[in-house]
């Protein structure tokens, strides 16, 4: 296992290099893909592709003081911010899949991870035709991505089924669904669409494996570990506070943020998804996951600071 892990660190999962735009290898794999894919590459695409309303911005008296053109801009770069994590989600698909093909015992569960990594690359280049801009990893990122980059990297092979097949890909297919319900590009719907067709197929099949998982203290101890990690970090997210207060010119207090996350109904928000995870986890809760967690006071929603 310590072989494997040079292979998967988070450069090489989020960040692995592109070859150069004109290495002929593009067009075999862009043929191939086209095949797959529902989408094209939308160069005029509207870059406001989830509205404020989707967030209950219009409520925050930081976003409504903001002028149209920084409330436009906020909403851009929100769009960004989901397209971003969505495709750091699939991109780590590749190497999750491959790791997960050389664990396998049977050639059944080899072929079925070979086709689930065949269905991340057409999700990644779903995702990529409604890119028209470039990832910066200062403004982009998600503290999630560091969780699922580590467990994909040290995750024995029990923990990674439970970790990104039911813990992750369920979050994934609730997150995606409300994604493609608020979406404003009819294009992009039917590719969500499509898209959680192979998700629910990718988390089922993780559900029936952890069932019938026998786990190993060194399992079980990761499967804590990573769920924890993987909770705190969607509470730890603050990307909607970010993404309106970068644009605006005034100081900003912790009151202001405060009252900015009370505005959208933050909290609410939060416990509502927390409470889905919870119940996602008890599918398959052999070793009182659960209760550790809430030891810990890890389904308590809170904003973050």
């Amino acid at each position: 296992m310590k072989d494997l892990e040079k292979y998967l660190a988070i450069d090489s999962t989020l960040f692995t290099k592109n070859l150069e735009k004109d290495h002929p290898l593009h067009k075999l794999l862009n043929k191939t893909l086209e095949a797959k894919t529902v989408s094209s590459p939308q160069p005029n695409l509207d870059p406001i592709i989830w509205k404020a309303s989707r967030y209950d911005l219009q409520k925050a008296k930081l976003f409504t003081e903001l002028d149209n053109h920084s409330q436009g801009e906020v909403q851009k770069y929100i769009s960004e911010l989901n397209l971003s994590l969505s495709y750091f989600i699939e991109k780590s698909g590749h190497n999750y899949g491959a790791k997960m093909i050389l664990l396998s015992d049977t050639i059944e569960e080899k072929s079925l991870y070979s086709l689930f990594v065949a269905e991340e690359a057409t999700h990644l280049k779903e995702f990529t035709n409604f890119m028209n801009f470039d990832i910066d990893l200062k403004h982009h990122w998600h503290p999630m991505l560091n969780c699922l980059s580590q467990a994909i990297q040290e995750g024995e092979k029990n923990t990674l089924t439970f970790i990104i097949q039911v813990l992750l890909e369920g979050f994934g297919i609730a997150h995606y669904a409300s994604l493609r319900d608020d979406c404003s590009n009819e294009l992009l719907k039917k590719t969500y669409d499509q898209i959680l067709i192979d998700e629910a197929r990718h988390h089922g099949a993780g559900i029936i494996l952890s069932g019938k998982a026998k786990l190993s203290k060194l399992e079980e101890d990761q499967i804590f570990e990573y769920t924890r990690m993987f909770i705190k970090a969607l509470q730890q997210a603050d990307w909607l506070f970010k993404a309106t207060s970068r644009f605006t010119n005034n100081d900003i207090t912790k009151e202001d943020k405060s009252l900015f996350y009370e505005q959208i109904g933050y909290t609410k928000k939060l416990s509502a998804r927390l409470l889905k995870l919870k119940a996602m986890i008890a599918k398959v809760d052999q070793t009182g996951l659960i209760e550790n967690l809430e030891r810990e006071d890890i389904f308590t929603p809170s904003v973050p600071t």
